[in-house]
């Protein structure tokens, strides 16, 4: 690179140099020419000059000559000769004079306007050749434009929230057919992905579908033995099949944190009460009343499980928090009030 610089450095030294040189010629030869045409004027002005005058001498020695003859004593006689124009030939004479001078002052301004400063180029065009090669050789070669289109493969999780986008889009439409099929799509590329899971089997729980429904969250159980909705899910799925015996036996086989899984303690409370196991499911509703004494329906629950224990007094209590608390139907509430009355003394 300095040798490059070094090189375009001298190469414009000598440029310079030789262009004053030509521009000191140049210049010398104009003031010459300039000189020589000034002269040529004024001897031409003096020509012009000169025209005048002897057009003046002509014009007065042509004037009229007066020749004096004899009088005779009758009358006298005057003879002259008849005048000869002179002066229209002096005036073309001078604006021929005119017309040169200034057909000589046009031809020096158009050599002057001829004249013009050659370029860098004209002057030395070899070492000009050879200063753009130099450019040339040391600018970086330019590429051509080219259009790549290229495919890019998508990893399973970007597959997979991809498939979720549209079966959310599917079901905002309400094409649930559609948004049950992308949800597959999720599970094959996210097996782990439990929202979509839940997702389809409410879709197909909804159908009516319930063995479907059933195998998907049986395979996600296997993939997480610990997952207490889909514990919760497969109980109401059997619950709506009729078999409440395999509805407990989901609840039972995982024990979850109770504070944040009431519900899945309350569907147990109430499989054990309908299928006569009334100790456990009075124990069951006494942890959940002290998550929430203020349910009704627990408090109904709870006098239920003791009155099927023979536990009266304990049951009317029950009772009457339920009757306080509400927040039953018109049948449980209507039962709950002859239950009273019964067991009241």
């Amino acid at each position: 690179m300095l040798v490059l610089t070094l090189m375009c450095g001298l190469a414009l030294g000598i440029l310079g140099w030789r262009s004053w040189i030509y521009w000191q010629q140049s210049h010398q030869v104009r003031i010459a020419t300039a000189s020589s045409e000034i002269s040529q004027s004024q001897v031409d002005v003096s020509k012009m000059e000169a025209v005048p005058s002897a057009a003046r001498v002509l014009s007065a020695m042509q004037e009229p000559a007066v020749v004096i003859l004899p009088v005779s004593q009758t009358a006298p006689v005057v003879a002259t000769q008849p005048p000869v124009e002179t002066n229209v030939p002096a005036a073309e004479d001078e604006l021929a004079g005119d017309e040169d001078q200034n057909d000589d002052s046009q031809a020096f301004e158009g050599m002057q306007a001829d004249e013009v400063t050659p370029s860098d180029e004209e002057l030395q065009p070899d070492l000009q050749a050879e200063l753009a090669a130099e450019q040339a050789a040391a600018a970086p070669p330019r590429k051509p434009g080219v259009l790549k289109i290229e495919t890019v493969d998508l990893s399973e999780p970007e597959l997979a929230a991809l498939a979720e986008r549209k079966a959310t889009t599917a079901m905002a439409k309400g094409q649930m057919r559609e948004a049950q099929d992308n949800y597959y799509q999720v599970l094959v590329h996210d097996p782990h992905n439990q929202d979509a899971r839940e997702q389809l089997a409410a879709l197909l729980y909804g159908e009516g579908r319930l063995t479907e429904a059933g195998q998907v969250l049986e395979e996600g159980l296997r993939l997480d033995p610990q997952q207490a909705d889909f514990r919760l899910l497969l109980a109401r799925v059997a619950i709506s099949a009729g078999d409440k015996p395999k509805a407990l036996d989901w609840l039972t086989g995982y024990q979850p944190e109770l504070a944040s899984n009431l519900d899945y303690y309350a569907t147990w409370a109430g499989l054990t009460q309908e299928l006569g196991q009334h100790a456990q499911a009075s124990d069951l509703y006494v942890k959940l009343l002290r998550q929430q004494p203020d349910q009704g329906r627990w408090w109904l629950g709870l006098g239920v499980a003791e009155d099927g224990q023979g536990h009266s007094q304990r049951a009317l209590d029950a009772y009457r928090n339920a009757q306080l608390h509400g927040n039953l139907g018109a049948a449980s509430t209507n039962w709950l009030e002859q239950r009273i009355a019964q067991l009241a003394p």
